[in-house]
């Protein structure tokens, strides 16, 4: 994934609430509107999922990138 910079004009309203999420969530504001976009996309594609499915599902992965994740038995 190259890593361009692209700008995006965004209404007022839309970008205050913005950078106050990405405050509440210590995010820059490129990676809150990159992260909003990627479960976006997500969403569209598996529109029978809910966001907080897929949220979760995307926490997970992090997680055990990150060495976190410890198995478990059914």
């Amino acid at each position: 994934m190259s890593n361009t910079i692209t700008s995006i004009r965004l209404p007022d309203q839309i970008r205050h609430k913005v950078q106050i999420r990405a405050k509440m969530e210590h995010r820059s504001i490129s990676n809150l509107i990159e992260r909003f976009i990627e479960l976006a996309l997500i969403s569209e594609d598996n529109p029978d999922l809910p966001l907080q499915f897929i949220k979760d599902i995307e926490e997970a992965r992090t997680e055990k990138a990150l060495g976190l994740a410890k198995p478990f038995k059914i």
